[in-house]
C-alpha cells in the first residue's frame, strides 16, 4: 500500500517524521522525542470465524480484550500474528497506520484518542511516524469510538 498516495487522494493534511527502525511505540517515542501520550498504537486482532479488526489506543495504554470484545461483539479476540496483520493492512507491524489498509477492517478507536486534536501513528514503515488530525483518522477509518484501553 502507498500511504502517501492514499492520504493525498483523500486530501489529508499530514506530516511524516523519519526515525530509526522500531517495532514498539516506546522505542519510537525514544527515537523521535515524541511523548508516548501523543502516539497511537494500531493493533490488528483476530476474532471468532477468523474475522479481523483493528484497535487504536494511546501508546501509554494497552488494549483490554474484554472491552474490545464487548464493543465489537466478537468473542475470543487475540492479537493477530505479524504475518496476518501485514497481509490484511499492507504494512509491517510497528508501522501500521490506523487507515489506508489493503483490506477494509472494522476499526475501534479508544475514547482517549478521540478527544485528541492530533495523533502520531505508524507511518507505513518501521522507520517513520505520521501526524494525523484525529478527525481525519476517525472519518477515513469509519471508526467506532469506545473505551477499549487499560493503563499500561
Amino acid at each position: 500500500m502507498n500511504l502517501t498516495a492514499y492520504l493525498r487522494a483523500n486530501r489529508v493534511s499530514h506530516e511524516f517524521v523519519e526515525k530509526s527502525s522500531t517495532h514498539h511505540a516506546s522505542d519510537a517515542s525514544r527515537a523521535t522525542g515524541i511523548p508516548l501520550v501523543q502516539i497511537a498504537k494500531s493493533i490488528v486482532f483476530t476474532g471468532e470465524s477468523q474475522s479481523l479488526l483493528m484497535a487504536v489506543v494511546r501508546a501509554d495504554h494497552m488494549v483490554s480484550r474484554h472491552k474490545l470484545e464487548a464493543c465489537s461483539g466478537l468473542r475470543r479476540i487475540e492479537v493477530a500474528s505479524d504475518a496476518v496483520a501485514e497481509k490484511a493492512t499492507g504494512y509491517p507491524t510497528g508501522g501500521i497506520p490506523p487507515l489506508g489498509h489493503r483490506r477494509r477492517l472494522p476499526v475501534y478507536v479508544d475514547t482517549r484518542i478521540a478527544t485528541m486534536d492530533f495523533v502520531w501513528c505508524g507511518g507505513g514503515t518501521r522507520t517513520r511516524l505520521i501526524r494525523l488530525a484525529t478527525s481525519d483518522l476517525l472519518r477515513l477509518s469509519t471508526a467506532t469510538v469506545c473505551d477499549i484501553a487499560v493503563s499500561d
